[in-house]
């Protein structure tokens, strides 16, 4: 078992063979409904079977092809650590299970390439991004995407506003130090006076010392960053920071008070709205283009991705194609429904899409609506 990594995700693109079993699940993280998990697959599994025999298949040869997957459905232990979903995937020389953060229909697929459409979320939205929890007590640096959230260490910098005034202020340091007796509650005292108005420029020492740890660990990355802090902390980083990819918005709110899925739901809104943005300025693009540049007719854009004329493939990812296409004829035929010898050919768009190197957006709906009847749109390079 090991993560869906981009470049994982490749390989599956690149991998061809006869047969390539491709299967979506939904699973249950926990409690008595885990017991669905591998009863879902079981039935996929089945689909499976019948599909292969149909597709003339030896029974000796179906068994040993299925065996690897089989195998799982007895192991306790494993179906009690899932994910929102689960895919598999499985050819005679390569089998591959991915727990992941997407909930899936339940859906099994055979063809001579992995399908690999309800891959696309965690890659074409899921931006990489930094998120930079101020606060006067608990500084803290995540990185983040849509899906999940890890907390990352910044080596030589305060985490506290308490930290960084005796990291820049040797002789603060020791009074800090020595004031151990005497004090209430953590034991420690500060001597001397520190007037109201001096609380900015402190402030501004510790974003300072932040801002320097910040670069060092991440300077040379081009990933967003997200503030989240009380509104008075945020144009004080900013006067500060040097980390050139920080967005305009951030989450205005005390980010101690926030549990780490209330303030990772709050950063990817932001974050999301860039690719939004994005987005509308593609689609805006696709529109002011002439016809002889851009197509809605699946008849043109599936050629045109395998032989590595699209420059951008826009998509309704909920949508599927089903039929046939002969790249040696050129020859791409249209069926109403799944059968032996079709495949999603919106599918396959994606697949050569990307293999050429052209890019892929999924349109939502709404952004979708009255585009194009065939579920694709594409600009041409040339």
């Amino acid at each position: 078992m090991e993560l869906l990594s981009l470049q994982k995700f490749h390989q599956l693109i690149q991998h061809k063979a006869d047969p390539c079993l491709s299967i979506y699940l939904p699973t249950v993280k926990a409690g008595r409904e885990t017991r669905q998990n591998p009863i879902r697959l079981k039935n996929l599994l089945s689909d499976a079977k019948a599909r292969l025999e149909e597709k003339g298949m030896k029974r000796t040869d179906l068994e040993s092809f299925l065996k690897p997957v089989q195998e799982v459905l007895d192991d306790k232990e494993y179906w009690q650590k899932q994910e929102k979903g689960l895919a598999v995937f499985l050819t005679e020389n390569l089998l591959e299970f991915f727990r992941l953060p997407l909930e899936f229909e339940p859906r099994m697929v055979l063809d001579s390439r992995f399908h690999v459409k309800p891959l696309l979320p965690l890659f074409l939205e899921n931006e990489r991004f930094y998120l930079l929890a101020l606060s006067q007590k608990n500084l803290r640096l995540f990185t983040a995407t849509r899906f999940d959230l890890v907390e990352k260490q910044l080596p030589d910098t305060p985490s506290s506003l308490d930290e960084a005034l005796r990291y820049d202020d040797p002789e603060r340091h020791l009074h800090y130090q020595s004031g151990a007796t005497g004090s209430k509650g953590d034991g420690m005292i500060f001597h001397g006076h520190h007037p109201e108005n001096d609380q900015v420029s402190n402030l501004k020492r510790y974003f300072h010392l932040v801002s320097q740890g910040l670069m060092a660990a991440i300077g040379d990355r081009s990933d967003p960053l997200v503030l989240a802090g009380l509104d008075n902390l945020h144009p004080l980083f900013r006067q500060v920071n040097t980390y050139q990819p920080l967005l305009e918005e951030g989450v205005y709110s005390n980010a101690d008070q926030l549990d780490l899925d209330q303030l990772h739901q709050k950063a990817w809104e932001i974050v999301e709205k860039r690719i939004v943005e994005s987005r509308s300025q593609d689609l805006e693009r696709y529109h002011s283009l002439d016809n002889d540049r851009k197509s809605e007719s699946l008849a043109e854009v599936l050629p045109a991705a395998y032989h590595a004329r699209l420059d951008s493939l826009f998509l309704d990812l909920e949508r599927e194609a089903w039929g046939r296409y002969d790249p040696e004829q050129d020859l791409l035929k249209v069926t109403s429904r799944e059968d032996l010898s079709s495949r999603d050919l919106i599918d396959l768009t994606v697949i050569h899409t990307l293999l050429n190197g052209g890019s892929v957006q999924i349109l939502t709906e709404e952004e979708f609506g009255g585009l194009a009847q065939s579920g694709v749109a594409a600009i041409f390079r040339y």
